[in-house]
């Protein structure tokens, strides 16, 4: 019946629309010592990102986000070695290039992409 289809697409964007909010999706997990960092711009590499963060801890990893033809989407993710308080870094007002960088909690979203695409063989 025609109803049907209806009624799933409207709980298909009700679901979508919750998760836009900022709500973390039940599939997201938060990334211990790792931080998630936004306002990138292109001058910024992984090396210079790392040494601004490497005052708050040991930095283990950057690693900025790009498209498939390798340009920065702007943001990226900083790890660190050791334990560190996550949410005192994120309170930090950290400047960059005269930027303030956007920080929050790293959450790895686990098989987010499994519905849309079929994993490759």
């Amino acid at each position: 019946t025609p109803n049907s289809t209806i009624s799933r697409e409207t709980s298909t964007q009700s679901a979508s629309a919750a998760a836009s909010h900022g709500h973390v999706l039940p599939e997201g997990k938060i990334m211990p010592n790792t931080v998630f960092v936004g306002g990138i711009d292109d001058r910024m590499d992984e090396t210079e990102i790392g040494s601004c963060f490497g005052r708050y801890g040991s930095v283990k990893e950057v690693k900025i986000i790009t498209d498939r033809t390798g340009v920065s989407k702007g943001y990226g993710f900083v790890s660190f070695f050791n334990d560190v308080d996550v949410q005192k870094i994120i309170e930090s007002q950290i400047h960059f290039h005269g930027k303030k960088l956007k920080l929050g909690p790293a959450i790895r979203k686990q098989k987010l992409c499994a519905r849309h695409v079929q994993p490759r063989p």
